[in-house]
């Protein structure tokens, strides 16, 4: 099997689209495949981009569907940190303003 390795898509669901078609892959149902190839995702599908949601989206539809492969990138991690509380107080990633526009966008969707 073949694979085509993907890294740091930021929200940017069109971008990734126009990459997807140029590697051969179609979609079809919602689901972009490829006949011969899986993709690896190697994290940061969030943070940036316009379409933080919908990059998500077509990104989980494929690994629901054995399209594609995917780790957490440090995008992820960060975004995790951000909402889940510490035991002693806050969260595990600070609520400073530069984390909390980092990930209002996202928020926001």
């Amino acid at each position: 099997m073949s694979y085509d390795v993907i890294g740091d898509v930021h929200g940017n669901v069109d971008k990734l689209a126009g990459l997807l078609r140029k590697l051969g892959y179609s979609c079809q149902n919602g689901i972009w495949g490829h006949p011969t190839r899986t993709a690896i995702f190697l994290g940061d599908f969030v943070d940036r981009g316009p379409s933080q949601v919908a990059t998500y989206r077509l990104v989980r539809a494929m690994i629901d569907h054995g399209k594609a492969l995917a780790v957490m990138g440090n995008h992820e991690l960060n975004a995790i940190a951000f909402r889940t509380p510490f035991s002693e107080g806050g969260y595990l990633r600070q609520h400073t303003p530069k984390n909390i526009a980092q990930h209002k966008a996202f928020l926001d969707e």
